[in-house]
């Protein structure tokens, strides 16, 4: 593998939506090809069949923990772990077995994702670096909205979550708030974004984020 050849990652995870977003996320302009799969089990056929660059797993797939579906996998590719909170236990197991970095859904971007999962495959970083990667974008496009727009810190904080592909029910659960808080909190932001929408609201995040950066 050349620094300008195209990187190929396996992403499992069970849930269809989840792992549709994630692969979404990944394509839109980082030139990354995706191979996607729902267990933990067929992970590692996979990536013994195809060889990818490295792997996003779910923590809460089938066959991942105790079965040695990290281990197997972080022999032939470096893993990244995507974990909610409550999975710490699930992130120490696997970190235990092998795994490069774990990540928490909402605690990145749709960029910071790609450019850690090129960061791990290209270069082996590991979790510091991983954390460094989605540490530095983030609070610079919050500090430039909230300046910009008045945003308050949760309203800012918030807006990262929406941007990194969480749902309400998502946020709310990462935040230990009502969903009705979350939706409250949302249509705050648009009005002083003066968006219409989700679409609107996580492209002003994005613009924020190239000029902070």
């Amino acid at each position: 593998m050349t620094l300008s050849s195209p990187l190929t990652v396996l992403i499992a995870d069970d849930d269809l939506v989840i792992r549709a977003g994630l692969a979404a996320n990944l394509q839109r302009g980082s030139g990354l090809t995706v191979v996607e799969t729902a267990s933990g089990a067929e992970a590692v056929k996979i990536a013994e069949e195809t060889g990818p660059d490295a792997a996003l797993v779910g923590a809460r797939i089938p066959a991942l923990g105790p079965s040695g579906a990290i281990k197997e996998l972080s022999a032939i590719t470096p893993v990244v772990l995507l974990a909610f909170p409550g999975d710490g236990e699930a992130v120490r197991e696997a970190l235990t077995q092998g795994a490069t970095a774990a990540l928490a859904y909402g605690s990145f971007t749709p960029p910071e994702l790609a450019e850690a999962v090129q960061a791990v495959a290209r270069s082996g970083a590991g979790q510091e670096e991983v954390d460094a990667i989605t540490s530095v974008r983030g609070p610079a496009a919050a500090a430039a909205l909230r300046s910009e727009s008045g945003l308050t810190d949760r309203e800012a904080q918030v807006l990262r979550l929406v941007a990194g592909g969480m749902s309400n029910s998502m946020i709310a659960d990462h935040l230990v708030v009502s969903e009705k808080t979350v939706k409250n909190h949302i249509n705050h932001i648009y009005a002083k974004l003066h968006v219409r929408n989700r679409a609107q609201a996580i492209e002003r995040w994005r613009s924020a984020e190239s000029v902070g950066v």
